[in-house]
């Protein structure tokens, strides 16, 4: 084979004779020098058969092997277990983070594989073949820690059936306990189950092989270090999304013949993906498609790709199964063939930013997602072929069917919707009743042509409150006896000044008759609460259902306590005024139907703001039966 020396100088005589063809040679010899320079930094699946003889090195900035037997014991019970249905089927590793690196090895210089992230799994490769094959399958050295490489090399050496020998360092405890934790799985198996076994290691197993570029203008290690740090700090592992942005890149590279249309590509596609990423970043946007811990990834671009792998018929449970849908996909893609998903991507992010930008499928989707109707992947797939108006109705009935007519249907077998079927004294749909509160506060938003924030509502731990509440009549202490009646005075400060005289005479008779004799002074009280609930309203009484329930900040509704209406409205209209201007206030975000309950938005009759009447609560149901009527509900007459 002719070295690269020899290739050279003939190239060189080659021009030299035919000058013509100098315009053509620079054009493929920059081609073939751009595309070693994306090479260094690739992407690719490769089976476990085809590290075969490589050379890794773990330097000396990563910790020691730590895997434990139970984590052997998961990777090989899992590899076990995979039983693939085609030839093309195979089980994947987690992403193996590489870096290429000259170093002297048994006195000449070799071509080592830095192992900046997937240590503890290529380690456990190692042992695990070590083990099958009676030795090395590749060449793992710990850069300095010579006497754990030779450990680690010796393994297959020692005997396991003795006691184990003592260790003078801490990599050779796990070495050896990860070695017998693999001799000790395979002593039960055949012959025959073991040849099975390894050879779906071999060959329908692989790793993610991401071969990172070098930077020339840092030090090496410092490089690795950096990269190595950003891996592991926080747990933040590869992402899909990292992982399908350097495989479209790579694949342009690899389509475009020409260098500088491939370079121009892979700017546009490189800007398409910032802006993506940076609109997804609006927390406003992502609250209403992500609202739940668990779907709040570190890198948002993905959940567009996780939608779009979702359309594939495929649906085994792979790591990271959404890369290896698009490694499929861009699998010796042409130019068109790249293109043509990268449209998809983009259409796939146009498909959500409507929906954001829309106020009706903003409020719905977003209203249907964070009540966990329908997942954010159905909702894609019915909207695929849906117009608009059609989609709308779906998000609709979604509603009406699997949330609402499941809370209010009288019984099972019945159509009859009941308003008062819904009971805050039913524990078990207290969190449905939130999720009522939260549907009629879009409902009032919708009314007033402003948006409800799912970004403030998912950052709220929220509460149910009665708008006006029984008052507790039990006061066995002093000290709660003492707190009552300086709540009642705060009343009778805001009470209308004709009332005043005689609750105050009443209110005083009973506080001295608590310094005479405490135990008797229940009819005085009684007789106080009798006139006080002619004026703000019935003080022994709590309605239970939706015309007597707001939504509170948990936060706001502990400070506001066991209080009838008046109190409440004035605390709340004191929350609202002191969030705007006061730093200790804020956050304790008031929803828009809850300030209307406490303005008497909904009712006809204002001429008095004390109390929470039965026409309020009546003006209220009201509201609360047209928000419904909009998703199909009928109560009929006896709602």
């Amino acid at each position: 084979m002719m070295n690269t020396e020899q290739l050279l100088i003939q190239i060189k005589n080659l021009l030299h004779e035919n000058p013509d063809l100098t315009e053509i040679a620079e054009t493929s010899l920059s081609g073939i020098i751009e595309n070693l320079k994306t090479r260094e930094n690739s992407l690719e699946l490769k089976a476990i058969a085809e590290l075969e003889g490589r050379n890794f090195f773990v330097d000396s900035y990563q910790r020691g092997y730590k895997w434990k037997p139970q984590q052997v014991e998961a990777l090989l019970n899992d590899i076990d277990e995979f039983e693939p249905k085609d030839e093309n089927e195979f089980y994947c590793l987690q992403p193996v983070v590489v870096k290429r690196k000259p170093i002297q090895h048994e006195g000449k210089e070799s071509v080592f594989w830095e192992l900046i992230d997937g240590q503890q799994r290529m380690t456990t490769i190692f042992i695990i073949l070590s083990h099958l094959l009676n030795k090395p399958y590749f060449t793992l050295r710990y850069e300095t820690r010579q006497e754990s490489s030779q450990f680690l090399n010796d393994l297959v050496q020692l005997n396991y059936t003795e006691q184990a020998p003592k260790f003078s360092h801490i990599d050779n405890h796990y070495f050896y306990q990860a070695y017998k934790t693999v001799h000790d799985w395979f002593a039960t198996k055949s012959q025959e189950k073991k040849d099975i076994w390894r050879d779906k290691l071999l060959h329908k197993t692989k790793v993610i092989w991401y071969m990172v570029r070098s930077d020339h203008n840092k030090d090496s290690q410092q490089h690795s270090i950096e990269i190595f740090t950003r891996l592991n700090q926080g747990k933040i592992a590869l992402t899909d999304a990292e992982l399908i942005k350097a495989l479209f890149l790579q694949s342009v590279m690899k389509a475009y013949h020409h260098p500088e249309i491939a370079k121009q590509k892979q700017f546009e596609m490189a800007s398409q993906w910032d802006l993506i990423e940076q609109t997804l970043q609006d927390d406003e946007f992502w609250a209403f498609l992500s609202p739940h811990k668990g779907t709040n990834k570190h890198t948002r671009i993905e959940l567009i790709f996780d939608l779009l792998a979702e359309e594939s018929k495929d649906k085994q449970q792979l790591n990271h199964k959404t890369f290896l849908y698009f490694a499929n996909q861009l699998k010796n893609a042409s130019s068109y063939q790249i293109e043509e998903q990268w449209t998809k991507v983009l259409q796939g992010f146009h498909r959500l930013a409507e929906w954001f930008k829309e106020d009706q499928l903003y409020h719905l989707i977003g209203f249907i997602i964070g009540q966990k109707i329908k997942t954010i992947n159905v909702l894609w797939q019915e909207s695929k072929d849906a117009k608009r108006d059609q989609f709308v109705q779906i998000l609709k009935s979604h509603i009406q069917r699997d949330y609402l007519e499941r809370l209010f249907k009288v019984d099972k077998d019945s159509t009859r919707l009941g308003f008062s079927k819904v009971d805050y004294l039913s524990p078990s749909q207290r969190p449905k009743i939130i999720g009522l509160l939260m549907l009629f506060n879009i409902y009032i938003n919708e009314k007033h042509k402003t948006r409800f924030s799912f970004r403030v509502y998912n950052n709220c731990q929220w509460d149910i409150e009665h708008i006006h509440a029984q008052q507790s009549l039990d006061l066995p202490s002093d000290a709660q006896r003492e707190i009552w009646l300086n709540e009642q005075k705060a009343i009778l400060d805001a009470v209308p000044e004709s009332y005043k005289g005689l609750l105050d005479t009443k209110l005083t008779a009973y506080q001295q008759a608590l310094a005479v004799e405490p135990s008797d002074t229940e009819s005085l009280k009684k007789e106080y609460l009798d006139e006080l609930s002619k004026i703000v309203g019935d003080v022994k009484e709590a309605i239970q259902t939706l015309d007597n329930l707001c939504l509170l900040p948990a936060s706001v509704n502990r400070s506001i306590g066991n209080q009838i209406f008046l109190t409440k409205r004035q605390r709340i209209v004191d929350f609202e005024n002191k969030g705007k201007f006061e730093k200790e206030h804020q956050g304790k975000f008031i929803p828009l139907a809850t300030q209307q309950v406490f303005s008497k938005y909904f009712s006809d009759d204002v001429s008095q703001m004390y109390k929470w009447d039965e026409i309020d609560r009546s003006n209220y149901k009201a509201q609360w039966l047209e928000c419904f009527k909009g998703y199909g509900l009928d109560f009929g007459g006896k709602a």
